[in-house]
């Protein structure tokens, strides 16, 4: 098998902790090479390329992403495991043979050589159609092992679930914070970075991104109430889980969060009114 170096330029990477497993896309294009995904991806405002390895339909293996480092192809699942991308719209066209028997060859050697076991389609951790309906997985999956691969949907993660909160700071904001579903300093700096890190990008707050609640943090929130949608609501959903609120991190504020915030405010003697301005992000974030 040979694979293709690329060579090219990224921006700031995390260094991925463990290998666990691959998941398989398609490019949900008919025709792109390695530096027209390269391209998307720093477009999107990515550090580059999202996926580890492009698969041709030729059968030509290209590396995109440093292979030790976190990727950015599947939201919540990056920070352990391997993007492999399939040139073409598996939706619509069948794999050509030397492409599906390169794919076969490559997966059989990354889970050779990381001892994975779990080998996912897109579709099963995200809510994708992603690689297609067309995409010969089974076959790809369980290429050249003693062990059959059996593809394994990631599990419905509980609500309140830090863990899940952990890898989504990580894919999102190029950290490297431990998973293990403890909300310690780590994650509580993580949260801050991330709150720093949209103020700075929405509001142009020019801000330190230095997980420390200080002044000018504190000073450069805004108020978030019922209705809001994104990702400053997505943080302030999450700090709430952390402090044990049972409520979905959806990124939308709607009634439960209104709710949960409110009994937050109650218990901290703050003003009850629902709405997360300076006095609740700082009794939260800090």
């Amino acid at each position: 098998m040979n694979i293709i170096e690329t060579n090219l330029e990224f921006k700031d990477m995390s260094t991925r902790k463990s290998t666990e497993r691959i998941i398989l896309h398609h490019a949900d294009a008919k025709k792109c090479s390695a530096d027209d995904i390269h391209r998307w991806h720093l477009n999107n405002g990515w550090s580059g390329a999202g996926y580890h390895f492009l698969v041709r339909k030729d059968g030509t293996i290209y590396r995109l992403r440093p292979e030790d480092k976190v990727g950015a192809h599947a939201y919540g699942s990056n920070y352990n495991s391997l993007g492999v991308c399939f040139e073409g719209n598996f939706m619509e066209e069948d794999m050509p043979e030397a492409q599906k028997e390169a794919g076969k060859e490559l997966v059989a050697y990354l889970k050779n050589k990381y001892n994975i076991t779990t080998v996912q389609a897109h579709r099963d951790v995200c809510a994708t159609s992603c690689p297609g309906d067309k995409f010969p997985f089974g076959e790809i999956a369980n290429s050249e092992t003693n062990n059959k691969v059996i593809p394994q949907p990631q599990k419905n993660v509980p609500k309140g679930n830090v863990a899940r909160i952990q890898a989504i700071l990580n894919d999102k904001y190029g950290l490297s914070i431990a998973v293990d579903n403890i909300y310690g300093n780590e994650t509580k700096k993580a949260l801050v970075k991330g709150l720093q890190t949209e103020l700075n990008k929405q509001y142009g707050r020019g801000l330190a991104v230095d997980g420390i609640f200080g002044t000018n943090t504190y000073n450069s929130c805004i108020n978030v109430r019922k209705g809001a949608e994104g990702n400053i609501t997505y943080l302030i959903q999450a700090m709430l889980v952390c402090h044990s609120f049972d409520i979905d991190a959806d990124g939308i504020f709607g009634p439960a969060t209104e709710n949960a915030v409110k009994d937050f405010q109650s218990r901290n003697g703050l003003s009850v009114d629902g709405i997360v301005g300076k006095n609740t992000f700082n009794k939260l974030f800090k």
